[in-house]
C-alpha cells in the first residue's frame, strides 16, 4: 500500500482554484458576503437548485415537507425552532431558539458572530472522555508515563471554512477523515481563564486556531518540511508534542487536535508526519490542554 507520506505532494499540484467556484455550476466564484464569509454557491438561484437535487424531508420528525439548507434542513424557521423545543436537536448556544447549523450556533447567529468560537467541554461529558481516551491511547513514546487531559476545549469553525472544507472532500475521488495532532508554541496563559484566543503574532496555538490554519506563528503561511511547503501534523500526538512550548503563565501544554481528509489507499504513517498540502484539507476540532 502506498504511503501517506506521499499522499500530499501528489495533492499538492492541485490548487484551490476549485473549490473558489459555485458547488452547483462550477463556474462563477463563490458569493462572498461583506464580512469575508464565504458561501457554498455563486447565486439563489444555485443554491435553491443544489437543494433541489437532493431533496430529503424536513428535519422535524412526522413532517413530510422538504427540508431546506436554509433553515437548517428544517421546511421553516417555525419547524426548526419546534424542533429544539421538543428536545429533537440541539439549540444554539447564543438565542437558544433555533437549531444548529455550524459549530454551537444557528445559522442567523453564526452570521452575527462570524469567527472561531471556543467552548469548554464538561470533564464527565460524553465528548470529553472520547477526546481524552483517544489522546491517551495514541501516545506511543520512549516515556511510559501517558498524558493527563486537564482540559479541552471544543472549536467552532466559521461556516464557510467548513463549507471549504466539505468541498474539498467532494472534488476529490474518494477521502476519509482521520484525527491527527498539531502543535505550536503557545505563549498566552491558555486555559488558566476563560476559553478565549489571544492576538499575539508568535502566540502558533491562537493564529492556527483564529486563522484555521491559513496563518501560523509570525504570520508564516505555512509549515516547511521534507514534503515543501504545507501543514504537517502526526497520527501519535508524543511525535507532536515535541513542538509544544508553553507560557509560564499556565501549568499546560497545548495542543490541536484536528480532522484531515485523506486517500484511504494511502498508509497513514505511525511514526512519521502527515502531510497535507493547503488549509482546505484540514479542521481544526478540539484544543486539548495536558500534562506529562
Amino acid at each position: 500500500m502506498p504511503s501517506l507520506l506521499h499522499w500530499g505532494s501528489r495533492q499538492k499540484a492541485q490548487t484551490s482554484v476549485q473549490n473558489d467556484l459555485c458547488e452547483r455550476c462550477g463556474q462563477k466564484p463563490k458569493f462572498v458576503e461583506p464580512g469575508g464569509s464565504q458561501h457554498p454557491y455563486c447565486s439563489r438561484s444555485c443554491a435553491k437548485d443544489a437543494q433541489g437535487t437532493n431533496p430529503s424531508a424536513c428535519a422535524l420528525r412526522g413532517c413530510r415537507a422538504t427540508g431546506k439548507a436554509a433553515f437548517s434542513n428544517f421546511c421553516s424557521d417555525g419547524h426548526g425552532k419546534r424542533a429544539v423545543s421538543l428536545g429533537q436537536v440541539e439549540g444554539c448556544d447564543l438565542c437558544h431558539e433555533y437549531p444548529r447549523a455550524s459549530g454551537d450556533l444557528c445559522i442567523a447567529c453564526g452570521r452575527k458572530n462570524p469567527g472561531v468560537r471556543l467552548k469548554e467541554l464538561g470533564s464527565d461529558s460524553t465528548t470529553f472522555k472520547d477526546v481524552r481516551a483517544q489522546f491517551v491511547s495514541e501516545w506511543e513514546g520512549p516515556n511510559a508515563t501517558r498524558p493527563k487531559v486537564e482540559k479541552i476545549y471544543r472549536i467552532s469553525v466559521p461556516r464557510d471554512i467548513r463549507a471549504r472544507h466539505d468541498a474539498y472532500r467532494r472534488n476529490q475521488r474518494a477521502t476519509e477523515e482521520i484525527r491527527v495532532f498539531h502543535s505550536s508554541q503557545c505563549i498566552c496563559d491558555m486555559g488558566t481563564k476563560t476559553p478565549m484566543l489571544c492576538d499575539f503574532k508568535s502566540c502558533g496555538i491562537c493564529c492556527i486556531v483564529k486563522s484555521s490554519f491559513h496563518e501560523f506563528a509570525f504570520g508564516e503561511k505555512c509549515n516547511v518540511g521534507r514534503f515543501g511547503e504545507g501543514i504537517y501534523s502526526y497520527r501519535n500526538p508524543s511525535l507532536a508534542d515535541v513542538h509544544a512550548t508553553s507560557a509560564t503563565s499556565t501549568p499546560y501544554r497545548v495542543m490541536i487536535a484536528c480532522d484531515a481528509a485523506v486517500d484511504p489507499e494511502f498508509e497513514v504513517p505511525d511514526e512519521e508526519s502527515v502531510f497535507v498540502p493547503n488549509a482546505d484539507v484540514i479542521v481544526a476540532a478540539f484544543i486539548i490542554m495536558y500534562t506529562v
